[in-house]
C-alpha cells in the first residue's frame, strides 16, 4: 500500500499548494465520478458497473483492473468503504522552461480504513505505469496528496492485484456474501469456532455445525465465508479454497 516516507521533491521552483475538490474527496454517501460516465458499449467487454458493497454511490470501472482491484478491496475486512474517481486534483509541477505547469488527475478509488486512515489508489498497467510521462507526473501528485491533504497515494498494477489464488479466493468470498443473514448459520458455525482449538479446517466446522443445506449449497461454508469478510476469522488465501482450507482467528 502507499508509503508514507516519499521523500520531498527537490526543485528550484517555489512549490505550490494543490487544491482538491470536494474538500472531503468524495467520500460520502451518494458519491458519483466526476469524470464523465460514457454510455455503455456492451461489445467492449472491459468497461461496466460494479455491484460493490463496499462503494459509496454508483460505481463504474473503465478496465478489468479496476473491477479486480475493487474485488480486493471488497474482501478486505479492514477496508470500510470507497468512492470511485469522487474528486479531482489540481496540482503543479515543472515545465522545463523555468516554471509551473497546472495539472489535474482524478485518481480511481479513495478508500476509508475501518481505522479512519484514507489512502488513494489508482490500478494501472504496468506498460501505463513505465511511461515516462507518469514517471515524471507520478511523484508530483504523490507529493500533493501527503503534504497538501495529508493522504497516501499508491498505483498497483496487475503484478501486485492479480496474484493467484489470492483474487481467485476473494471472488469466490464475494460470491457468499449475504444478502439476508442466515442467522442459524452463523451462529452455529461461531459455536464450533469457539468450541475449537484453531486453526481448523473448513471440513472440521462443517461436521461440527451439522447444518442442513439444501443441494448445492452448503451453509456453513458461506457463514464462514462471511465471518472472514467482516474479519472475524481469517483463510489462508495462498492456496485455492477446498474443505481442507485453514481457519485461524482474525489477527486486526
Amino acid at each position: 500500500m502507499p508509503s508514507s516516507q516519499t521523500p520531498i521533491i527537490a526543485t528550484n521552483l517555489d512549490r505550490q499548494l494543490s487544491q482538491v475538490h470536494p474538500f472531503d474527496l468524495g467520500l460520502r454517501r451518494d458519491a458519483r465520478p466526476v469524470r464523465k460516465v460514457p454510455r455503455r458499449n456492451y461489445f467492449m467487454q472491459f468497461e461496466g458497473d460494479g455491484g460493490d458493497f463496499k462503494a459509496l454511490g454508483i460505481a463504474p470501472f473503465r478496465s478489468l483492473l479496476e473491477r479486480d482491484l475493487r474485488t480486493l478491496l471488497s474482501a478486505t475486512p479492514q477496508v470500510q468503504d470507497y468512492a470511485i474517481e469522487s474528486h479531482v486534483l489540481t496540482y503543479f509541477a515543472p515545465n522545463g522552461r523555468g516554471s509551473l505547469d497546472r495539472h489535474t488527475y482524478i485518481p480511481d478509488v479513495v478508500v476509508r480504513y475501518k481505522n479512519g486512515r484514507l489512502a488513494i489508489i489508482d490500478a494501472k498497467a504496468v506498460f501505463f505505469a513505465k511511461s515516462p510521462r507518469w514517471i515524471f507526473l507520478k511523484p508530483f501528485i504523490e507529493e500533493a496528496y501527503r503534504i497538501d491533504h495529508s493522504v497516501d497515494f499508491g498505483v498497483l498494477t496487475e503484478m501486485d492485484i492479480r496474484p493467484q489464488p489470492r483474487l481467485s479466493n476473494c471472488q469466490i468470498m464475494l460470491r457468499h456474501s449475504y444478502i439476508v443473514d442466515d442467522g442459524e448459520a452463523l451462529y452455529r458455525v461461531r459455536q464450533a469456532l469457539n468450541a475449537s482449538v484453531l486453526p481448523i479446517t473448513i471440513k472440521q466446522i462443517q461436521a461440527i455445525a451439522t447444518l442442513v443445506s439444501n443441494t448445492g449449497s452448503c451453509r456453513a461454508f458461506t457463514a464462514i465465508m462471511n465471518l472472514a469478510l467482516i474479519g472475524e476469522i481469517e483463510l489462508d488465501l495462498s492456496k485455492p479454497f477446498n474443505r481442507n482450507t485453514q481457519i485461524e482467528w482474525a489477527t486486526i
